[in-house]
């Protein structure tokens, strides 16, 4: 009888400090909800060369659409390029926005995307994608994230890395 007693204790023991440690564990950890991450449309090439495969770095245009909650007056795309280290951001229009200019290298890029609200400010989610050169009518033509074709019939192609690039 004894010992069932001390089971029991030691077992009501153990479940009060499981409930005490996962108190505090989640009374430290703020909560933190998803917001709405950005998401790219494609590439536009102001003026590509003959061959992408001849040229490293090239400038792009990335077109994207705002989040929903996102398409208020003074809210603002940012793109950060990681393997360069350059920076951009633009003012949205409703619900696209056009980042012009953009530096990639063509064989080694990673292009970081998110909003700031124009209201309060509050940040979205951080989104990653890759430029990445493809070949091909049909693999160009079939996705709308693509550039238009150079002379040798390949283009550069937007991909979402959902882990970081």
């Amino acid at each position: 009888m004894t010992t069932t007693k001390q089971s029991r204790s030691h077992g009501r023991l153990a479940l009060a400090s499981l409930v005490l440690i996962c108190g505090l564990t989640v009374g430290c950890n703020e909560p933190r909800f998803l917001i709405p991450a950005p998401t790219l449309r494609g590439i536009t090439i102001p003026l590509p060369p003959p061959s992408f495969a001849d040229e490293v770095l090239v400038h792009i245009d990335v077109e994207g659409n705002v989040p929903f909650g996102f398409d208020v007056p003074g809210t603002q795309a940012f793109l950060y390029e990681k393997v360069t280290g350059r920076g951009y951001f633009v003012g949205t229009d409703g619900m696209t926005y056009t980042i012009h200019d953009v530096l990639v290298d063509v064989t080694d890029n990673c292009m970081q995307t998110w909003f700031i609200d124009g209201v309060d400010g509050e940040e979205s989610s951080t989104i990653d994608y890759k430029a990445v050169l493809r070949e091909g009518e049909e693999a160009c033509t079939t996705d709308e994230t693509c550039s238009a074709m150079d002379d040798l019939g390949v283009c550069l192609c937007l991909e979402k890395w959902t882990v970081g690039c």
